[in-house]
């Protein structure tokens, strides 16, 4: 279902904090970590980092990644969970991936656009930190402690008939 105008004017603002990766590494050590996007799951994986959880599409400002990203993300995850998704959809499926890939860990291939897979991930974490790309401004990393908005966002997902499950 596609994402209300006023979802979409409160998710152009980052839903945490906003730094450049070096820095996001420095903020993340220690946690679990769940990212967002091709050239964020690249990055963290070249830094030696292997997120306990990669979303990507293999698509970076919605044009096919290739090379290097491509091979190292493909090489990392040879089999990663499948779902399809259209860009600026939010669904209940969306959220109960998240579940599920907090519990165990892995990667999530989206057939389609990753675009707003930190909303589902970012209302449930607990103790991990969700990283994702803000194009041409570095990246979000975004902890319960640090999610600006989430009860006015948790509101407007809800008036899309959306019910938000909750980690077990």
């Amino acid at each position: 279902m596609r994402i209300s105008g006023e979802l979409e004017r409160m998710l152009k603002k980052p839903l945490g904090k906003l730094v450049p990766f070096e820095s996001a590494l420095s903020i993340v050590r220690g946690k679990k970590v769940i990212a967002i996007g091709d050239e964020v799951v690249f990055n963290f994986l070249e830094a030696g980092v292997v997120p306990f959880v990669s979303v990507f599409d293999f698509r970076t400002l919605r044009a096919p990644v290739r090379g290097a990203v491509e091979k190292r993300i493909s090489g990392e995850y040879p089999a990663p969970m499948r779902m399809e998704k259209e860009a600026g959809e939010l669904s209940m499926e969306m959220f109960v991936a998240a579940r599920s890939l907090l519990k165990r860990g892995g990667a999530l291939l989206v057939m389609g656009e990753e675009d707003l897979f930190a909303l589902p991930f970012a209302m449930i974490i607990e103790d991990e930190a969700v990283v994702y790309g803000q194009p041409g401004e570095g990246c979000v990393v975004v902890s319960k402690d640090n999610f600006g908005g989430r009860e006015k966002l948790e509101k407007e997902v809800k008036k899309m008939g959306l019910v938000l499950p909750h980690r077990d």
